[in-house]
């Protein structure tokens, strides 16, 4: 008796440590970054859950990160790469490898709306890929805001260099300074386009450097961000 007793214990013992490791294991492979600023309501989505993201919580491959209309926040993640995400902002972490071999990890990630700054961390500048639906973004070295939107996405390259590919596969790249716009081809960007990202960018960093630097002002307007990301309405043919 007393043996089948040291028995059950030692294998309720065995059991418990095999579950500690399966969930390190898990967290160890799952999780990939952590918020560092968290603005109001951000919420991250996987699989079929929803919670409301606070400071300091870690993120997963595969999550959806979502910002309100007033919300901002930023990522740190496992490799030193950093995303900053402004107002009305949706993001996919699709695939996250960090190995020690630089040339060996990958970061992808789909953004379908919003305003965002990148900035590359210890991998090989192969390893990052940026999908938006106008076409997709490459980095080497590097740190920029990007805006998306339903017809188009602007660039900004803030240092560094970024490369982009659209419809036309052609893949261009632009160095520290330019702007760059992904439509149909990617090209320069006009005077308008440079307006929006401005703006935009604006927006983001005041609410990223907090409450205190909004205390007082305007409420946040965001009829602009709404032009740009909501495609227009479509006209009623007529009979």
């Amino acid at each position: 008796m007393r043996r089948w007793r040291v028995g059950r214990v030692g294998l309720g013992v065995c059991a418990i440590a095999a579950a500690t490791l399966a969930v390190s294991a898990y967290a160890s492979t799952s999780d990939i970054g952590t918020t560092i600023v968290v603005v109001r309501t951000v919420t991250g989505t996987l699989e079929t859950q929803t919670r409301q993201l606070v400071i300091h919580d870690d993120v997963a491959q595969n999550e959806v990160i979502s910002t309100a209309p007033d919300a901002a926040s930023e990522i740190e993640f496992v490799d030193g790469t950093k995303l900053s995400l402004g107002p009305r902002a949706k993001v996919v972490l699709d695939k996250f490898v960090f190995d020690p071999d630089p040339a060996k990890g990958k970061f992808y990630m789909t953004v379908s709306e919003g305003v965002f700054r990148f900035a590359t961390g210890h991998m090989d500048h192969q390893s990052y890929a940026i999908t938006t639906p106008n076409g997709t973004l490459g980095v080497r070295g590097t740190e920029f805001n990007f805006i998306v939107g339903h017809d188009k996405t602007i660039v900004q390259v803030l240092d560094g260099e970024v490369f982009g590919e659209s419809d036309d596969h052609v893949e261009r790249s632009y160095r520290r300074g330019a702007y760059f716009t992904l439509f149909h081809t990617v090209g320069l960007s006009s005077d308008d386009d440079k307006s929006i990202i401005d703006a935009q960018v604006g927006l983001m960093n005041a609410l990223l450097s907090g409450p205190t630097k909004l205390a007082g002002g305007p409420p946040v307007v965001q009829t602009g961000l709404n032009r740009f990301i909501k495609p227009p309405p479509v006209s009623p043919t007529m009979p």
